[in-house]
This record gives C-alpha cells, structure tokens and sequence, in this order.
C-alpha cells in the first residue's frame, strides 16, 4: 500500500479533487492496482450522501404534513414542484459568487426547502381560506393571498436569511470548515 498525500490550501477541495480524477482518468493504473481516494473527499462525499438522505426525508415527511393538513395531494405537490426551481437558481448564485457546494451550502439548500414550504403553506392556506368562507374565485383569492400575506413572509423569511447570513459568509465558529480559502 503506498498513501499519498497532498494540501489543498487556496484551493477548495472539489477543485483540486477534479484535478486528480482528470490526471488519474488520462494515466490507467496497471493491472492489479486499485487506486482510493480517502481522506477529507471521501468524508466530504459521506457527508453529502447522509445530506442527501436528509433532505430526501425532509421533503417526504414534509409532505406527508402537508398531505394531512390539506387532505388532498394538489397542494403539497404545488407547493414543492418550487423547489427545483429555487435550487437552480441557489446553485446559480453560488456559481456566481465561486462559493464550492460544500457541506455547509448544502445544508443552505436543506433550509431553503423549509423556507419554500412555509410560505406556500402560508399563501395556500390563505386562499383556500377565501375561498370557502367568503367563496371568492380562485384567482381573486390567490391575488388577495400574495397581496395580504406577502409581508409576513418577507418579515419571517429575511429573519431566517439573516440569522443564517454569519454562517454564509464564514464569520464565527466553525468559520473554517466552509472550504472558502482565499486565492494566492
């Protein structure tokens, strides 16, 4: 067995991890060699495989909530059909800003699911409100839904971003483990 070692400082370690898969992928070990990549990669690929089935069960048992509450499967599934569409738009922000998908921005794409659910359980629950007390129609009561409820949800939405916003940008404990190196 021969152990390589390497320091990935200025760098984040997805970029140097590709790096190596590149070199390993253009120079085929002999036969009877079995390369292993270890170390943190391997932790970190741990990591977001447990991250995954976190955020697997998250979805489903909010689902299931959502499934119970409003005793029907429309709603629920409207509400996370947003869900793809704001990891897009996360994963773009973070390709933007050059912020490595680490297990911290991860764990940002786990809470956005949460924030996603809360305001359209918010919003659905208020127009379903409309509409079986006061019989509005659909779109009158989803437009008075946003118009009304959209404050709350801004208030407790930018609190949640903002009390999140230390481990964002890497202040504070654990600041080093966000993989966010300088460049030399």
């Amino acid at each position: 067995m021969i152990t390589m070692t390497a320091d990935v400082s200025g760098r984040s370690l997805g970029g140097v991890m590709a790096d190596v898969q590149r070199v390993l992928a253009a120079h085929a070990a002999p036969a009877g060699v079995r390369l292993v990549l270890g170390g943190q990669y391997a932790s970190q690929q741990e990591a977001f495989r447990a991250l995954l089935l976190v955020l697997g069960l998250a979805v489903a048992s909010v689902c299931a909530v959502m499934v119970v509450q409003f005793e029907s499967f429309v709603e629920p599934l409207v509400v996370l059909l947003v869900a793809p569409v704001s990891f897009v738009g996360a994963l773009g922000l973070l390709l933007v800003t050059g912020t490595p998908l680490n297990v911290a921005s991860f764990m940002g794409l786990i809470l956005l699911v949460g924030l996603i659910v809360k305001n359209g359980i918010i919003l659905l629950d208020f127009t379903r409100l409309r509409m079986q007390t006061e019989h509005v129609a659909l779109e009158v009561a989803i437009r008075e839904a946003a118009r009304v409820r959209l404050r709350p949800i801004l208030m407790t939405t930018l609190c949640t971003l903002f009390g999140l916003l230390p481990l964002a940008l890497g202040i504070g404990r654990g600041a080093s483990c966000n993989d966010r190196s300088p460049s030399p």
